[in-house]
């Protein structure tokens, strides 16, 4: 009984570490990027998008735009919401080329890891638009297939924490943007909580 329950939990501990070392590599995904093309302009009030999400995911880093010259010219808050405007995460990205990440046009700085739930509507915002340019045209942004654009958003002001539109518009904007991790799949979780369950239960037995 003692060695199998050893083997158990060994086992246990192995596939606990596997998944966390597969969790750690596994790669980034750009919920939106820019193609080349399209319109880029500037605008006095903050800019987004509405979107579905269609997996459970977490949220790992917020981003904007860089066209043009490598950096960026203003600092830009980013934020996602609900679909009722409460604030699911935000950060303020500097000016320059101060990001955690850079990944083709975009720069992103790493926010506390934040969950969306599969089926729900948020938006996403980031203020400053008046030097650095966003861009839209169906063929200028690219989405992952997580998600489902939706409409345009902009604040009725200069902040993301005004009132928001989401008015209809070009099928695809950016500016602000954000990456992610889906979930883990839940079965193998359950995997891992039954065979801490056994582990238990043989111990209990020896």
């Amino acid at each position: 009984m003692k060695t199998y329950t050893r083997l158990m939990a060994a086992a246990t501990c192995v596939a606990m570490t596997g998944l966390a070392a597969q969790s750690a590599q596994a790669n980034l995904i750009e919920a939106a990027s820019w193609n080349g093309g399209g319109t880029q302009g500037n605008y006095a009030h903050a800019v987004g998008w509405q979107f579905t999400v269609n997996t459970d995911m977490y949220v790992t880093h917020l981003g904007v735009l860089d066209l043009g010259d490598a950096g960026l010219e203003s600092e830009h808050t980013v934020g996602i919401f609900d679909a009722a405007g409460d604030l699911v995460v935000s950060t303020t990205i500097a000016a320059g080329l101060s990001g955690d990440l850079m990944t083709g046009s975009m720069i992103y700085d790493t926010v506390d890891i934040a969950a969306l739930a599969k089926g729900e509507t948020y938006y996403i915002l980031a203020d400053n638009w008046t030097t650095d340019d966003y861009a839209w045209g169906n063929a200028a942004v690219s989405f992952s297939d997580d998600i489902d654009w939706l409409n345009f958003s902009e604040s009725t002001g200069a902040s993301i924490f005004d009132d928001v539109l989401h008015p209809d518009g070009q099928n695809g904007n950016l500016g602000p943007g954000f990456m992610y991790r889906p979930a883990p799949a839940p079965g193998a979780l359950a995997l891992l909580a039954l065979a801490g369950c056994c582990s238990t239960r043989r111990r209990r037995q020896t």
